[in-house]
């Protein structure tokens, strides 16, 4: 019995001599000091006055290699600061391109408006209510519903060329917002144990490591809550998009009708509104680009209502390149067809949302556009 006893002890010592080695050995080799960030995940509010959970503070990791600091205020909108009285009010509207997916709050374009519109001397809050996923009808249904009640003196409306295809009947079964606000997550809370240890613990924050890079089945589902993985949806992403508009009648006619619904309701209350529209990866390489489809039906919506439009298509093209404007680089090993459409961009890998250069751009573009075109109030006017 004693020597069972022996035994199991110098097993045990020999555990704890191992675990202490590898917590060192992790502590000098795999492990960084993570910030302790609150415990409420990404996730839809049907509540507040955006349309994303209120109070965020925290690292998002949807790919490990584009982490992002994301914050909400209390009332669910992207923004580090509380509502301002007493600011000139500015409600930008949107997909992913306008809530800044993979860069900080200050990095976003509607941050950056403000940003430069107060260098400016101006007393200006930009209202960042964009939400990935979104299309036209979304942003539409978002302003009747809460967007109007923050009585903004302007609105502006960041668009996306994924925007008609968006109304293509999968999309709308998984991305549409009232799909979203229905299975709404709720947050999510972190035991005592569990961020003691992702605080204090180098070898349970390596393992969390190893385990995210080999579970791209984990990181996948984590990717489809704001990006839907369809087989075949890119295809007929540039069909509906750039090559066979004709053919999608119907998916066209719902964007063009939620576009002129929304000008007019604004038009009705007398808020201005100014769309900006980014334009695909692909279309920016002049060389077998995509044509620029999107932009032109916009910019016809726009003539016919008299409603500002900034394309950022042609600016990006002068002013930079693949790597410069999008969260991309240069990979010599991709696999190229010559045939396809978007073949100038397949040796690129990433993601195809701005940079912060590009966003920087965007912001400061928008704010002389708002000045020139005497689309900003004198001061805040509440109704």
């Amino acid at each position: 019995m004693q020597r069972v006893l022996r035994v199991s002890l110098a097993m045990f010592l020999s555990l704890v001599v191992i675990l202490v080695l590898a917590e060192v050995l992790a502590r000098v080799v795999l492990w960084y000091h993570r910030e302790p960030v609150t415990e409420v995940e990404f996730g839809y509010s049907p509540t507040g006055y955006g349309d994303l959970l209120p109070n965020l503070n925290r690292v998002e990791r949807l790919y490990p290699i584009r982490p992002y600091l994301l914050q909400t205020n209390s009332v669910g909108l992207r923004n580090d600061a509380e509502i301002d009285d007493d600011a000139i009010r500015i409600l930008a509207i949107g997909d992913s391109f306008t809530y800044g997916m993979y860069v900080h709050n200050h990095e976003t374009f509607p941050a950056r408006l403000e940003e430069r519109l107060r260098e400016l001397g101006k007393n200006v809050q930009v209202l960042n209510a964009g939400v990935p996923g979104y299309t036209i009808s979304d942003s539409l249904d978002y302003l009747r519903e809460k967007g109007l009640a923050l009585e903004p003196d302007l609105v502006i409306l960041g668009e996306y060329t994924n925007d008609v295809f968006d109304f293509y009947p999968p999309m709308r079964e998984v991305m549409a917002r009232s799909v979203l606000l229905q299975a709404a997550a709720q947050p999510v809370e972190i035991s005592p144990l569990e961020r003691f240890l992702k605080e204090n613990v180098a070898l349970y924050s390596a393992l969390q490591r190893l385990r995210a890079q080999y579970g791209q089945a984990q990181i996948e589902a984590q990717v489809n809550r704001v990006t839907p993985t369809v087989p075949g949806l890119h295809q007929v992403y540039q069909d509906i998009t750039f090559l066979r508009p004709q053919d999608y009648p119907e998916e066209w006619a719902a964007y063009e009708q939620s576009l002129r619904e929304m000008i007019a309701l604004l038009q009705e209350r007398n808020i201005p509104l100014l769309i900006v529209s980014f334009p695909d990866v692909a279309q920016l390489p002049p060389e077998s680009a995509l044509p620029d489809v999107p932009q032109q039906a916009i910019a016809r919506i726009a003539n016919d209502t008299g409603t500002p439009y900034l394309d950022m298509l042609p600016v990006f093209r002068e002013v930079g390149d693949v790597q410069s404007m999008y969260l991309m680089y240069y990979n010599p090993n991709a696999q190229v067809n010559p045939d396809a459409p978007d073949a100038a961009v397949m040796r690129y890998s990433g993601d195809g949302h701005p940079t912060p250069y590009a966003y920087l751009l965007t912001g400061r573009l928008l704010a002389d556009m708002l000045l020139r075109e005497n689309l900003l109030p004198l001061e805040h006017a509440d109704v």
